[in-house]
This record gives structure tokens, C-alpha cells and sequence, in this order.
């Protein structure tokens, strides 16, 4: 029997957490059963599939793309908008008129682009890589071509009544990638179709081999034994990085010697005028020589290797929280937001400690507390590795995921 073949859609502009949670699935699935094929935004220049040997094609995403504003966005950020949206006929109007811009531009478009790539490919079913608010487009080419379609949810981001009414109903199937992540996205759902909540999975290898965490401390002049925390996300509001910042300066009160490490960027307007804040605010606080802002990087196991301690915190309930197991994964104690995914990943006291979002002096307690517990920093470290092995495995994750499509298709 040949190959059954899967065409994946994943149009996120950046190569982040959901195109390397889809290259860990097609890493570990199957392709005596499965054939895979691979869509992405054109500017999305994630090359990892093609190393696979997985056939990749690029289509335009025109919401993500930086265009000079028209009449229509210059009086949307004008004064005028405020009169307009004050007015109940005339916010009715422009919001239906934006709705109307909004497909005629940004979503029908890319159905035209899907379109014939997916007939050329022919596949038996399409396994869209977001939430079904972000994948309208994708899921109205499944249709147009009638081809079975399973939305992979990853995001807690809202569905609309035409979301919940027209599109969900022409679904095959949903995964969702927690519990917190499924509640979402049903609500409201009157008839859904097949789902399953099958959790992200992290490469284990790739932490658990020996890495060289001192060499890490030395490029950053860090020395071998000061108190060393970090925080790995983009620079974006709800990740919480002003927290993080706020709890580390009440840390160095009780422990001058400790040092942070800040690793990510800002991949929006919103993320970079954040960004400036924080690095303020830092420097208000005295921070200049103890915080370090890395941006991006891929040495995150070198990373996590060097860190004493991993913080997530999250002010806004994260759908699942990756770094989270790779933190697990590279034994490095974690301290996680109570909300959302992330509370189905750490369990109090056993595999991390939680604290409530956006607090942030129990946040600091947090840190201090393992800074100054080195046995419970080992016990956090030897049930996280076992938890990710138990539960986070790419095996695992791929078995499961081929065991919903044969479940949607019958098989």
C-alpha cells in the first residue's frame, strides 16, 4: 500500500513555536504510512523540512505583510475613528466594512493560493497547524477542493460565530495541544467534530546529551557560581518579561550575586516599543550589569545548561508553555504561571513551582526559595527529565497523531 498523502498549512510569518512543533511531528512520523507535504507563508524561511526531505511550497500572506496604510488605515488611526466607533450606525458599518476589506484582502486571496497547490498534491487530508481562527483561509480551500481537513489548535485565540457556525461543522477533525486549549476552542461549539488533545513533544535528545553549560558562563563573563536565572520567549506583553524583570531586582536584594539572562525578540511593533520599556525600566532599577539581553538565539540548550533556574511567567494563560519541557527536558528546575497549559505541565513542588501571574513578589519568593534549596532544585530536576520522557516523547507524539488520522479517516 502506498503512502497515504498529508498536506500541512502552517502560515505563521515566523519560524516559531508551532512550525518546530510540526517539524518534531513529521520527524517522527511514519513515512512508510504517511506522506507529507508542507505549506508555508513566504515569509516564513524555516528550512528544517526540506533537510527532512519533505517537498515545501510558499504562498503570500497578505495580513502579514508590511504595506503602506491607505485612506481606509490612516482614518482607522486617525481621531475620526473614536467619532466613528461612537456611533452605534456608523460602528456597525465600519466594523462589517472592515470585516468585508479584511476577507477581500487578506483571506481570499490566500485561498486562491492553496488552491491549486492542493489539487496538484491531491491529498487524502489536510492537517491545518493552527487554530481555526488563524487557518479560515486554509480551511475554505479544504473545502473548496473537498478535501478532508483537521485543525491542529494551537493558540488560545477567540472563534467568531462564523468560526463556530460555517467552519468548525466542515471540520474532520481538532487537535488541541491541552485541556485549557480544547475548553477554548469549543466553547460555544454546538456540534463538534472528532477531537483529541494531544500535548506538544520536544526533542529529548537534544537536551539530555551533554552540553556545556560553563562555556556559556564564560562568553557572557557570568561567574561559575553565581545565581544564574533566565527567561526564553518573545518580547511581547502577555509573555510577562516586566515581571520577570520586577521579581529579579527584589531577588538581587536578598542575593546581590545573582545574574539574569533575557533570551528572545520582538517580532511586532507592539514587542519592540515593549522591548524599550523594559530595557528603561531596567536600567531604573539598577540592572545594567546583572541583566542580559541575548535576543535571539539557538544555542538554547548551551542555555538552559547554564541557567540555575528557568522562569515562565506568563501573564495571560499560555496554551501549552514548550519552553517548559524543554526546561524540564535539560533538567533545569522551572518556575511556571499558574494558568492555562502550563499547569497541566508542572506539578507544584514535583516537577516545578507555580506562582500566580503577574505576582511579583511571589515570583521573587519563588526564585529565592531554590536558589537556597539545592535538594529541592535536584528533586525538580530528576522528576521533570522523567515526566518529559514519560509524556513529551516525539514517538509518542507522532504515534498518537497518526492514530487520530487513521481515526478521521476510517482506517
Amino acid at each position: 500500500m502506498s503512502p497515504i498523502p498529508i498536506l500541512y498549512i502552517d502560515l505563521a510569518p515566523h519560524p516559531g513555536g508551532s512550525v518546530i512543533s510540526l517539524s518534531h511531528l513529521l520527524s517522527g512520523l511514519d513515512r512508510t504510512q504517511w506522506r507529507p507535504m508542507v505549506i508555508l507563508s513566504r515569509q516564513n524561511d524555516f528550512a528544517g523540512f526540506e533537510k527532512m526531505g519533505i517537498p515545501v511550497a510558499h504562498v503570500p500572506t497578505p495580513q502579514r505583510e508590511k504595506r503602506p496604510a491607505g485612506v481606509v488605515e490612516q482614518v482607522r488611526q486617525g481621531k475620526a475613528a473614536a467619532s466613528i466607533r461612537s456611533t452605534p450606525v456608523l460602528s456597525h458599518i465600519w466594523h462589517w466594512g472592515g470585516a468585508l476589506r479584511h476577507w477581500r484582502r487578506n483571506v481570499l486571496p490566500v485561498v486562491r493560493a492553496l488552491t491549486p497547490i492542493i489539487r496538484d498534491f491531491n491529498p487524502t487530508l489536510i492537517h491545518l497547524n493552527d487554530s481555526v481562527a488563524l487557518m479560515q483561509h486554509a480551511v475554505l480551500a479544504a473545502r473548496r477542493t473537498r478535501t478532508l481537513a483537521i485543525v491542529h489548535s494551537r493558540a488560545l485565540v477567540p472563534t467568531s460565530a462564523f468560526d463556530r457556525r460555517i467552519l468548525v461543522p466542515g471540520l474532520s477533525g481538532m487537535i488541541f495541544i491541552s485541556q485549557a486549549v480544547a475548553q477554548d476552542q469549543l466553547r460555544g461549539v454546538a456540534r463538534p467534530p472528532l477531537t483529541r488533545v494531544i500535548p506538544n513533544a520536544v526533542d529529548i535528545a537534544q537536551f539530555e546529551q551533554p552540553v556545556d553549560g560553563a562555556s556559556v558562563r564564560r562568553e557572557l563573563g557570568i561567574a561559575p557560581n553565581a545565581p544564574l536565572v533566565g527567561m526564553i520567549g518573545r518580547i511581547i506583553p502577555w509573555k510577562g518579561q516586566h515581571v520577570f524583570i520586577e521579581a529579579f531586582a527584589r531577588l538581587r536584594q536578598r542575593h546581590p550575586r545573582a545574574m539574569a539572562i533575557l533570551v528572545g525578540s520582538a517580532d511586532t511593533a507592539q514587542g519592540e516599543e515593549y522591548g524599550a520599556r523594559l530595557q528603561q525600566r531596567s536600567r531604573e532599577l539598577g540592572l545594567t550589569d546583572n541583566l542580559l539581553w541575548l535576543g535571539h538565539r539557538r544555542d538554547i540548550p548551551q542555555l538552559l545548561a547554564a541557567m540555575d533556574i528557568l522562569v515562565h511567567c506568563s501573564v495571560e494563560p499560555e496554551p501549552f508553555g514548550r519552553v517548559l519541557i524543554e526546561g524540564m527536558a535539560a533538567g533545569t528546575p522551572v518556575i511556571a504561571s499558574a494558568a492555562g497549559g502550563a499547569m497541566e505541565i508542572v506539578e507544584e513542588g514535583v516537577t516545578g513551582l507555580l506562582t500566580p501571574p503577574a505576582d511579583v513578589p511571589a515570583l521573587a519568593r519563588a526564585m529565592s526559595r531554590l536558589i537556597e534549596n539545592e535538594a529541592l532544585r535536584e528533586r525538580l530536576r530528576q522528576n521533570g527529565r522523567r515526566v518529559v520522557r514519560d509524556r513529551y516523547d516525539i514517538p509518542s507524539h507522532a504515534a498518537a497523531v497518526a492514530d487520530f488520522y487513521r481515526m478521521v479517516l476510517g482506517l
